[in-house]
């Protein structure tokens, strides 16, 4: 119906795309070219074997850096991006040329150049691309105080939690509180290493937390609470 002369898809559309072509064929028109583009995985994905592992930038993933979230948001996401996936990024979203990308990774392997400096100037342009130089600065000063200094943002919201147990698993507390909607939400953003308790990375979602004491957590897209359990 179309009657495309050039057809455009990611990767993941190859199959539907070539088929395209052979419908065209069956049809008597001359078989599209068909041109395909990589898939950008989500904040969140890891790297395996070399191989970057994970699913697609997606909102309803909640894996995603919007266009339109405040220059804050932005940056801190792509901060919290895995080294590794920070090379694909520069791949497929820098408009560095490709010597200048390389010359940071081979700097960044070679202990030159701190990752999270590379990580940071990816960050700030692309938080210029869709806001200003400006807002990129003030993004990156305000990340500095909260995360690399381990300051810790003066609003963040007080809770008391009485518990039966002496303890009391993490997710579950998560939940609790309102930092995540669920057990199983919390569990999963610990398995894909976005919980912090007092500054430091929880990897066990076994993990628990003992009672008489008051800790700092951060959960998720740099959402912070104190907690006293009682």
């Amino acid at each position: 119906m179309l009657d495309c002369d050039v057809e455009l898809g990611g990767t993941d559309q190859l199959f539907n795309l070539l088929v395209g072509r052979e419908i065209m064929r069956e049809m008597g028109q001359r078989p599209q070219i068909v041109m395909t583009t990589p898939i950008l995985e989500g904040i969140n994905a890891r790297s395996e074997d070399g191989k970057i592992i994970g699913a697609k930038m997606s909102k309803s993933l909640d894996n995603y850096v919007g266009v339109a979230e405040p220059p804050k948001e932005q940056l801190g996401k792509l901060m919290s991006i895995s080294d590794e996936l920070m090379w694909r990024y520069y791949e497929l979203l820098s408009t560095e040329v490709a010597q200048e990308i390389e010359r940071r990774k081979r700097a960044c392997a070679a202990g030159d150049m701190n990752p999270r400096d590379a990580k940071m100037a990816l960050a700030k342009e692309i938080v210029t691309r869709y806001h200003d130089a400006s807002s990129a600065d003030a993004a990156e000063a305000s990340w500095l105080a909260q995360f690399s200094k381990r300051q810790v943002p003066d609003d963040v919201p007080e809770h008391e939690v009485t518990i039966e147990e002496e303890a009391i698993w993490i997710p579950k507390l998560l939940s609790d509180i309102g930092l995540v909607k669920s057990s199983s939400d919390g569990r999963r953003r610990i398995q894909q290493g976005g919980v912090e308790v007092d500054g430091d990375r929880v990897t066990d979602p076994q993990t628990k937390l003992q009672k008489g004491r008051r800790y700092v957590i951060k959960a998720g897209k740099r959402a912070w609470a104190a907690v006293t359990l009682k």
